[in-house]
């Protein structure tokens, strides 16, 4: 089932696909590394998914200005409908779009936020279940994009267990749960889940890798919790890939330098 008003969400998708091809056309006339973003919020029951991904995009544009983004959004009641909505075909098609643009020196970056079970995301809209995205699905919907360098960043309950199945040599992938384990900061007014508080609002991003990100994320998502008097402890996860390892190790604010290791 789609969630009501799909025709414009189409139109919003298809400008937002065309106006990213064209920013592309003005970025990629230089050979320096670029970002090419994908922010997904799956499910409307909280405004933290939203607010994870327009923070999520605020962090990439500040490392690369010309960096192309899309965001698909189901967005809670109350909330400006003015993004395509988060449904399985159009992440397909907006995967498959960063596919067909991204270079082999480019980064591409994901993050998919939403409520989930071990193997699956829920996408949620028109407060009413649509549908459950599996890891076969995010297998499936990633291959196009399977030799570009990807940063996949997962925040839901029971994420890690999608690391087995999406983990690959050109991936890096975070998550905000270990595989049998909930994740905290997706009740209804939140203001973003803990993992991506934790993660995006660290005061010296800029200057860490991902490899010191992480521990401090770790650290600031346990501060979380302890204060929330919640348990078990979530846990997040990290997997980088083999083909990673220079740019985990890279500090996040030199990731568009061209002569910056990948």
């Amino acid at each position: 089932n789609a969630p009501a008003n799909k025709t414009h969400s189409d139109t919003l998708l298809a400008q937002q696909i065309e106006q990213a091809r064209q920013a592309w056309k003005v970025a990629a006339q230089s050979p320096a590394p670029r970002l090419l973003f994908a922010g997904v919020a799956m499910d409307d029951r909280s405004e933290a998914f939203r607010h994870d991904v327009l923070l999520a995009e605020k962090v990439v544009r500040s490392i690369d200005p010309q960096a192309v983004v899309l965001r698909l959004v189901n967005p809670v009641p109350g909330q400006a409908a003015d993004l395509p909505y988060a449904t399985p075909s159009n992440i397909a098609q907006v995967l498959q779009t960063l596919a067909t643009l991204a270079r082999p020196q480019d980064k591409v970056v994901l993050l998919l936020t939403s409520h989930g079970a071990p193997g699956f995301l829920s996408v949620h809209a028109g407060m009413k279940p649509q549908s459950l995205v599996s890891s076969t699905d995010l297998r499936r919907w990633l291959a196009p994009l399977q030799d570009r360098p990807t940063l996949l960043v997962i925040s839901a309950c029971f994420s890690g267990s999608l690391i087995a199945p999406l983990a690959h040599k050109q991936r890096i992938i975070l998550t905000a749960a270990a595989a049998n384990r909930a994740s905290f900061g997706c009740d209804s007014k939140s203001d973003n889940t803990y993992f991506i508080k934790a993660l995006l609002r660290e005061p010296d991003l800029l200057n860490l890798s991902l490899r010191e990100l992480m521990p401090r994320a770790l650290a600031g998502v346990e501060q979380l919790e302890t204060a929330m008097q919640l348990a078990p402890p979530s846990r997040p996860q990290a997997f980088y890939g083999e083909a990673t390892q220079a740019w985990a190790d890279q500090p996040i604010g030199q990731w568009v330098q061209r002569d910056a290791a990948r």
